[in-house]
């Protein structure tokens, strides 16, 4: 084992964990918000697309899957969609706001 390479695994793991962790909260905060067009709906759906994406890639990182080239365009593409959901969310609510 290469020096190193058990510091960034425990790095990695405990970022995976995090993320893991942030998911599920996510998904309770998104199925206890009152309508779907409330804040904490809106910004549940970023989180859950955005956590997916992130697990993708740590798991890819840590070496716990090998993906092929194509999952890995997918994984990358679920990336882009919570980042476009995410500027789209936050173009919505500010046009809310300034339109008060």
């Amino acid at each position: 084992m290469a020096a190193g390479t058990l510091e960034m695994i425990l790095v990695d793991g405990g970022i995976l964990t995090g993320v893991v962790v942030a998911f599920i909260l996510s998904l309770r905060m998104m199925f206890t918000a009152k309508t779907k067009n409330s804040l904490q709906f809106q910004l549940a759906v970023w989180l859950v697309i955005w956590t997916v994406s992130e697990i993708w890639r740590y798991l890819q990182t840590i070496g716990a899957v090998n993906f092929s080239q194509p999952v890995l365009l997918l994984g990358m593409g679920v990336h882009t969609v919570s980042m476009l959901a995410f500027a789209a969310f936050i173009s919505y609510r500010f046009s809310r706001f300034i339109r008060r």
